[in-house]
């Protein structure tokens, strides 16, 4: 007899032993009082991490990025930095020094006036927090960190700006922590990956794509109507007949998602854009547009495009299904990565 069918006859065994039980314990109700049964005590929910190694942990991020910062050692952020964060600091420092200021870096301070802490007890797992207001910007940030297995440090993996005005989604307690939501989850208006890949159409081509009635509008859409009308007025002050695009993907990064108190989910997530700017009109020549740009450009000839890729982060909340209300932008990042003459 294989070991499935022996193990299958033994579960048939064992409940027959308890329907005769039942039975017999049904023959003596007449005789014997029913002894209450004790209620099972439902299960305490609670972080993995608590509130005291989480400030340890942003402690010693903290740490690498105000060292790398002062030293421009970029190399050391490894150790502290993965994913889009490493690689948008490396490009800030580069830009950094290239302008010989410090305006290009996000101030990166690990005060938080809250943290939303993981649940889920398998690996990765994330945690968020929200800094309190830093001097030199306008909002505060959203950081997410990562530990990718149980062997590997928690790294900061990527932040966003908030919006200005812009009202947080509730989270459980920060001891009772809240649980991951999984890339393909259903239980949300949209899953956090078709999220993404329909605010990147809303992104490239706003109104026009058939996902726009699923967004509120946001700062970041207004931001490209806005600069992009600004380039192109510029460049048809000289008659040049100017043209502005962008166009948005996201990237292979996982999509970093967690529980809202309500059932929906804050999603945070990588994606790269590109901004062409075009002087259309024969003989005319542009360059790049702002100091950080031009900082990237080195010695590159003038044409008549001038192409700037961006690594993007973006978070939103993504209402829970069923909901009449719209995903919104809640904050983002957007810093320039390399600029070309097309």
């Amino acid at each position: 007899m294989s070991r499935t069918t022996s193990r299958t006859h033994k579960v048939r065994t064992r409940s027959a032993a308890v329907v005769a039980t039942l039975a017999v314990a049904g023959l003596l109700t007449g005789c014997a009082e029913e002894l209450p049964t004790p209620k099972p005590e439902a299960p305490v929910a609670a972080a993995v991490v608590t509130q005291a190694q989480e400030r340890e942990i942003l402690d010693k991020v903290a740490g690498v990025v105000e060292k790398v910062t002062k030293s421009s050692q970029a190399e050391d952020l490894a150790g502290r930095l993965s994913g889009p964060a490493l690689d948008i600091r490396e490009t800030q420092l580069k830009v950094a020094a290239a302008r010989k200021d410090q305006e290009p870096l996000t101030d990166l301070s690990m005060q938080m006036q809250q943290v939303i802490l993981p649940s889920d007890q398998e690996w990765p797992r994330n945690s968020f927090a929200i800094t309190v207001q830093p001097k030199d910007l306008t909002t505060p940030v959203l950081m997410t960190f990562e530990q990718a297995s149980a062997r590997d440090q928690y790294k900061l993996w990527g932040w966003v700006r908030l919006l200005p005005g812009v009202t947080m989604p509730r989270f459980a307690e920060a001891d009772l922590g809240s649980a991951a939501v999984a890339a393909d989850d259903e239980s949300l208006k949209t899953t956090p990956t078709d999220a993404i890949k329909q605010y990147a159409s809303v992104l490239t081509v706003d109104k026009d794509s058939k996902y726009a009635g699923n967004f509120a509008d946001d700062d970041l859409r207004q931001f490209f109507r806005d600069y992009g009308k600004l380039q192109v007025d510029a460049i048809n002050k000289e008659e040049c007949k100017g043209a502005f695009e962008v166009a948005y993907e996201p990237t292979k990064d996982p999509v970093k998602s967690v529980r809202t108190a309500d059932g929906g989910a804050l999603v945070m997530a990588a994606m790269i854009s590109k901004e062409t700017i075009t002087a259309k009109e024969e003989g005319c020549e542009i360059g790049p547009p702002t100091k950080t740009t031009q900082a990237l450009w080195g010695d590159a000839d003038v044409t008549n495009v001038v192409e700037v890729n961006y690594q993007d982060m973006v978070a939103m909340y993504v209402p829970p299904k069923g909901s009449d209300d719209q995903i919104s932008l809640v904050g983002y990042e957007h810093v320039p990565m390399s600029v070309s003459n097309g």
